[in-house]
């Protein structure tokens, strides 16, 4: 890879975990033996005449805390709460379909005072490498009822303090990337970038290449 070498001391602010959406809790339940809660919320809304639902669930370092975004054909879900549909878990809706649907829901939410951000300072199974001007990210998924996928994200500076967020996924998390959710980068050249990161991880002991599965450890 080849970077520039002078590294702006401010951009580490950019970079700081994301952010992971939470609803006005409704109702609240045990999650475990010790002192934290398991918090479920959701919201009913209306977009473009049909009607959906937002299911959000949040428990403090539980990998199973997501967002599930459901319509009268499919459900999608923001597995990492960042406001990015992740996967389209049920029905054959296009992704970013279900991307401009759950973004008019959160917006109107912040709009609303009605959407809490709780920053996730770290994350498992999440592997970063943070160069001069540019970060590469791969998350491993690893939910119960989900095959395991990675999601592989690139983070450019651009100018007066503006990123430039790419994210794609891996959905049989084999090394290759099969969509792209958002951003400027083509999923030919973020390939290139996927496979030198994985490379990198490996030997830093922080991937693991088996059973031709590719996941953060």
């Amino acid at each position: 890879m080849k970077y520039r070498t002078f590294f702006n001391l401010h951009f580490n602010k950019l970079l700081k975990p994301l952010f992971s959406v939470v609803f006005i809790f409704l109702f609240f339940l045990n999650c475990s033996s010790s002192d934290q809660n398991l918090q479920v919320s959701g919201f009913r809304f209306t977009y473009d005449g049909n009607n959906y639902f937002i299911r959000s669930i949040y428990c403090p370092n539980n990998s199973e805390s997501c967002n599930y975004l459901i319509g009268q054909n499919f459900e999608a879900v923001d597995f990492n709460q960042d406001r990015v549909i992740d996967k389209i878990v049920k029905g054959n809706v296009a992704i970013h379909e279900a991307q401009k649907i759950y973004s008019y829901a959160l917006n109107f939410l912040e709009k609303q005072n009605k959407l809490s951000v709780i920053n996730k300072e770290t994350e498992k199974f999440q592997y970063t490498i943070k160069r001069p001007y540019i970060v590469f990210q791969i998350t491993s998924f690893h939910h119960e009822k989900e095959n395991p996928f990675n999601q592989f994200r690139i983070v450019q500076k651009r100018g007066d303090s503006q990123q430039d967020i790419s994210l794609f996924n891996d959905l049989k998390a084999d090394g290759k990337l099969d969509e792209k959710l958002k951003g400027t980068f083509s999923i030919d050249d973020a390939q290139k970038y996927y496979k030198e990161t994985i490379d990198e991880g490996i030997r830093a002991n922080r991937i693991v290449a088996a059973d031709s599965l590719i996941r953060v450890k």
